[in-house]
């Protein structure tokens, strides 16, 4: 509702001669002498939107501006957020159902993927969507990617949410993991910029990793800076073992790798003979013996019939007439 508000005025208005309404105002009678107007009654002009109390109507008027803005706001807010939360979901329904046009929508230009099951970084929109399809490949139609919990950040679009594999909808042993999302504008849309993976481990140390992280953090206080030095570059530290392999070990060990592998190979390609066999043998046997069951009730059918035919001959026997008398 449009109104204009209008205030209470003690002194009556300048009037020029041509009968206009001046915004001057006479504050004292002396002024009045001087300009030649004469003091008139006064006129307090009412509000014409139906109220008397001018800054409770005012106040009344701004409440629902300013309540409209905060609502507004905090639209914008959950928008915001259920919109990560789609980010999130729809990434992992991608590779559920392989969709790869889906997923390079999703991936940024100079997206970053972290993975435990990695020793270093995929850097590039390329190397991260070939994992990505090589990782939707290996899953098929029946493994699927279920998710728990999705939660938002509050300083940058980031978002985190906890999952494990299914298989016809029964949970896989050992493929439970957490992965962290990190958002970015690119142009009108949102992407991810950076993703970050913590798989479960299939190996359950247990108190072993205690022990095992007290025997590492002793070396690495013994000495700091090596410990630094590796922790900075581990991947150096992994080339140069691999490194020392190929020169050092791997002509020795190689050879037997390979001897006890095609000595595996002939065991289990003549245990396969063997089983082939076995299995032609028994399938040899059991059609016989089933054929010798088929025929030995036809052996006992036919000796009924042949007691049959025995028994109408004593008939026909018994039925005979006996001799004529003798004539005299």
């Amino acid at each position: 509702m449009a109104f204009s508000p209008s205030f209470t005025c003690k002194n009556t208005p300048n009037i020029s001669q041509f009968g206009l309404t001046s915004l001057t105002y006479i504050a004292s009678p002396t002024c009045r002498i001087n300009l030649h107007v004469p003091r008139g009654n006064e006129v307090k002009l009412e509000p014409n939107f139906g109220t008397k109390n001018l800054r409770k109507c005012i106040s009344h008027q701004r409440k629902p501006g300013m309540s409209t803005t905060l609502a507004a706001a905090d639209s914008e807010v959950s928008h915001e957020v259920h919109f990560l939360s789609d980010i999130v979901e729809k990434f992992y329904k991608c590779i559920n159902q392989d969709n790869k046009k889906g997923l390079e929508d999703l991936i940024s230009s100079d997206c970053h993927l972290e993975d435990s099951a990695f020793p270093y970084t995929i850097k590039g929109k390329k190397e991260v969507m070939g994992l990505l399809i090589q990782l939707a490949e290996s899953m098929g139609k029946t493994v699927k990617f279920k998710l728990g919990t999705v939660c938002e950040g509050n300083d940058e679009l980031t978002a985190s949410v906890n999952w494990h594999l299914e298989w016809e909808e029964s949970q896989i042993p050992f493929s439970k993991g957490c992965s962290f999302f990190q958002c970015s504008n690119e142009g009108d849309k949102l992407v991810i910029r950076k993703l970050q993976n913590i798989t479960e481990s299939p190996v359950k140390p247990g108190v072993l990793a205690m022990a095992l992280l007290k025997m590492v953090r002793s070396v690495f206080d013994e000495f700091p800076k090596a410990a630094k030095w590796f922790l900075n570059s581990p991947h150096i530290i992994l080339r140069a073992v691999l490194s020392i392999y190929a020169l050092f070990v791997a002509p020795f060990v190689n050879p037997i790798i390979t001897f006890y592998i095609t000595l595996w190979n002939v065991v289990a390609r003549t245990l396969g003979y063997v089983m082939s066999f076995l299995h032609i043998i028994g399938r040899f046997f059991k059609k016989k013996s089933s054929s010798t069951d088929i025929d030995k009730p036809s052996t006992e059918i036919d000796k009924p019939s042949t007691d049959i035919a025995n028994d109408t001959s004593n008939l026909e026997t018994e039925q005979e007439p006996s001799s004529l008398p003798e004539q005299t």
